[in-house]
């Protein structure tokens, strides 16, 4: 009988994970608990040479580059499988970045999976990512009492989760892994999406304790979420990521982030043992003295919007890794060749004496598959012999 696709990417999976392309890659980066391979965010591996690269499309471009629909990639278990596989062989095959290969599949349901946990509505499309509903649940704050409490087993999007991960585990051989989905986004991060951004700017100001309110309500509904998850995965709390894409300027000001956010990943820290990953896309330079204050943070986000000089020197000394993230159009896919030197030039010299990795994500579809893919073929080959 002539064997499945899912069957086919197995198997070309297992011979990427013997190669010794695999096993150079695997020697790029420190041993983590807590990295998906599909969405590779590890801290570079101590006293290397080189500094490792990532490049990560977004899904849309993805669903084009594979022909895939985005709405079923997220409902649908055997869907969602055939992609990730699939993801997985074209990333090792074609981009020639640092990402390894390995033998488990990770769920991802999306950015909106944890606000969805508490009630907040998440629309899927065929040729989108879901996007979080645009009315907040807290419009009025009367409302915090009766905020569903996130479930492992009974919310409704781990139902779906449940289900696909069912679905996926049936589909693949005992030697690949299914890992459910995870709890990244930070307090905050779902203290606004439950309440509004404009919203919960204003409470900072009137009123205090109802932010203090909400941030306890979502910091504890992530710990007994997490405690479920780990009983049913059969293995102990792990050392986490932070997701804080609300966390910067100037929506959010130092002061208010010191006294309205920062204790509550502390806490969040101590009760996983670390965490693996500090991530905002926003300008965060004013808030990173102050991270440095998180017990056991691995590794930070360097966005586009954060000054990469000033970052450097800021965490300069702290054995944080830095994850310099670069503009998808600006150096990477409207870039001509010159540029990219320039810049990978620059942030090899800045970053020299710091743990330090380059990543190109956010990537879309700007014109065809085919140019997209060759430009950042392009990017990539420019990396390699820069970085190294």
């Amino acid at each position: 009988m002539e064997k499945t696709k899912i069957a086919v990417l197995m198997d070309q999976t297992r011979s990427l994970e013997k190669s010794e392309e695999n096993q150079r890659r695997i020697r790029l980066w420190k041993p983590s608990t807590n990295t998906s391979e599909s969405y590779w965010h590890a801290r570079p591996a101590d006293s290397l040479s080189s500094i490792p690269f990532t490049i990560e499309p977004e899904h849309e471009m993805w669903g084009k580059i594979l022909g895939f629909d985005l709405d079923r990639y997220y409902t649908d278990g055997k869907a969602y499988l055939h992609a990730d596989l699939d993801m997985k062989v074209y990333r090792f095959e074609n981009f020639l970045d640092g990402s390894p290969v390995g033998r488990s599949v990770s769920i991802w349901m999306g950015s909106g999976f944890e606000a969805a946990l508490f009630g907040v509505e998440q629309a899927y499309a065929k040729d989108k990512d879901p996007w979080v509903g645009r009315e907040p649940v807290l419009q009025d704050k009367k409302g915090l009492a009766n905020l569903p409490v996130p479930d492992f087993f009974e919310s409704p999007p781990m139902k779906l989760a449940h289900r696909m991960y069912r679905d996926i585990r049936a589909l693949l051989d005992d030697d690949f892994q299914v890992i459910m989905p995870d709890w990244c986004r930070g307090p905050f991060g779902i203290a606004c999406h439950l309440r509004g951004m404009d919203k919960i700017v204003m409470d900072m100001i009137e009123d205090p304790s109802f932010v203090h309110d909400l941030m306890r309500r979502t910091t504890d509904a992530r710990k007994k979420w997490v405690r479920q998850r780990a009983d049913f995965m059969g293995a102990p709390v792990q050392p986490a990521a932070l997701y804080n894409d609300e966390v910067g300027v100037p929506l959010l000001s130092p002061r208010f982030y010191e006294k309205f956010v920062l204790p509550y990943e502390i806490e969040l820290s101590e009760f996983f043992g670390g965490i693996t990953y500090w991530h905002s896309c926003g300008n965060i330079v004013p808030f990173q003295k102050m991270i440095q204050a998180i017990p056991h943070v691995e590794m930070i986000h360097i966005s586009p919007w954060s000054d990469l000089d000033q970052s450097v020197a800021n965490l300069r000394g702290s054995d944080i890794a830095l994850e310099v993230v670069l503009h998808a159009l600006r150096d990477v896919q409207s870039a001509p060749a010159e540029q990219i030197t320039s810049y990978l030039t620059r942030i090899r010299e800045v970053t020299r004496g710091v743990p330090v990795t380059v990543r190109a994500d956010a990537l879309q579809l700007m014109s065809s598959v085919e140019e997209d893919v060759k430009k950042i073929k392009l990017w990539a080959e420019i990396a390699k012999s820069l970085l190294g």
